[in-house]
């Protein structure tokens, strides 16, 4: 798989709005923002098909792609922290309280 765009998504009320559609978020109730990643099929993917069969995909991720996708997951943070006014998440992997400048 090749990334193709990483988007970030505004959540209200617990539903993801890309454009027209509305689509609801599994885990979290909230407003907030998520993170997107838009993957389109590789060359790798059509040679290790043999390998991993169908409807399966193939991705090495560079070292580039996994640096974006940290800093569009640190912004999404960001911003959903100041759309809740300064309460982050209330359980999940990534709280806010391990953010020194957050506990100050």
């Amino acid at each position: 798989m090749i990334l193709s765009e990483i988007l970030l998504v505004k959540r209200v009320d617990g539903y993801f709005h890309i454009g027209d559609y509305k689509i609801k978020a599994d885990r979290v109730s909230s407003s907030g923002y998520g993170v997107l990643l838009v993957f389109e099929p590789s060359k790798l993917d059509k040679d290790f098909l043999p390998v991993i069969g169908t409807g399966k995909f193939a991705w090495f991720p560079s070292a580039r792609a996994l640096d974006l996708i940290k800093a569009k997951l640190d912004l999404s943070d960001r911003l959903t922290l100041d759309l809740r006014n300064g309460h982050g998440w209330k359980s999940g992997p990534r709280p806010f309280s391990d953010k020194l400048a957050d506990m100050i």
